[in-house]
């Protein structure tokens, strides 16, 4: 004659379907994409309050944001270099490192979460070509 289940092996039965499921659920799942840093090279200026870079060979700006330990040198020497050309918004060569993430401020596709900032020159080197820049 067939046994029937007791309770106490239909409880340890679901319990086991319910921990496989949650289980497989949670493979399923992936966790957030991890973006990894990209140096980016161009043209940055300091306009108007806001940080800007237009990328070697790409008209589009990125908006730029971060730290103000990583801010400040490029908005110093952008602003000492439009100084010493007696001009407004000059732009200078910089090589800034962050993260590419979509941009909620008009005009702007993307921004670059910048960490930091490797190399600035007041002059655009040969190799960067950025359309319609002021290489002072």
């Amino acid at each position: 004659m067939p046994r029937s289940p007791s309770p106490l092996g239909l409880l340890g039965r679901a319990s086991a379907l319910m921990a496989l499921a949650a289980a497989s659920t949670a493979c399923a799942s992936t966790p957030d994409e991890v973006v990894p840093p990209s140096t980016i090279r161009g043209q940055y200026i300091f306009q108007d309050g806001s940080h800007l870079i237009r990328p070697c060979g790409n008209q589009a700006p990125l908006w730029v944001v971060g730290s103000e330990e990583v801010l400040e040198p490029l908005r110093t020497r952008s602003t000492a270099h439009s100084m010493a050309l007696g001009v407004p918004n000059q732009g200078v060569y910089a090589e800034i490192t962050g993260t590419l993430e979509s941009s909620d401020a008009p005009g702007y596709a993307q921004k670059l979460r910048a960490v930091e900032a490797t190399r600035l020159d007041d002059h655009l080197p040969d190799t960067c070509a950025v359309p319609n820049a002021a290489t002072g």
